[in-house]
């Protein structure tokens, strides 16, 4: 088991009762391997934005 995804876009949670787990987010990276689009939502109970999501894959 791997934190290398969460330790490189930061979306691990550090302390409190989630500690260790990730925060719900959304990550797209294009074929060249460039980061073209990150959403990390501010509660957990919150969905991430999925209509900029789909229009980023455009």
């Amino acid at each position: 088991k791997s934190n290398d995804f969460s330790d490189t876009y930061g979306v691990r949670f550090i302390d409190g009762p989630l500690a260790g787990l990730l925060s719900r987010a959304v990550v797209i990276i294009d074929e060249k391997g460039h980061v073209i689009y990150t959403e990390q939502v501010d509660e957990i109970g919150h969905e991430p934005n999925y209509e900029n999501v789909i229009n980023n894959l455009k």
